[in-house]
């Protein structure tokens, strides 16, 4: 199976609903080790790679479930590099 395959039939076996929540505790963790990687000066860096993966598949999942991101991640990724370039020319 490709990995859009085992996304979809995780979305098939659980459920949108489900997965959906999975997602947001998903999200939830990754803010806990960002956290907690704050408070200790690094020392929690592998767990935030490890819920970056998390987040990652289950945005992915969204993605099969809600449709496609690339034009909004496009012109969002056009903006923010807007707004770079007028904090630059404030320095």
């Amino acid at each position: 199976m490709t990995r859009e395959e085992i996304l979809q039939a995780a979305i098939d076996t659980y459920g949108v609903k489900a997965q959906e929540d999975i997602c947001i505790e998903e999200m939830s963790e990754l803010t806990k080790a960002i956290i907690k990687n704050r408070r200790n000066d690094g020392a929690a860096t592998a767990n935030i790679i490890e819920e970056i993966a998390d987040v990652q598949i289950m945005l992915d999942e969204m993605r099969l479930i809600y449709g496609s991101t690339e034009e909004q991640d496009a012109f969002k990724v056009n903006r923010l590099q807007k707004r770079i370039a007028k904090e630059k020319e404030k320095r």
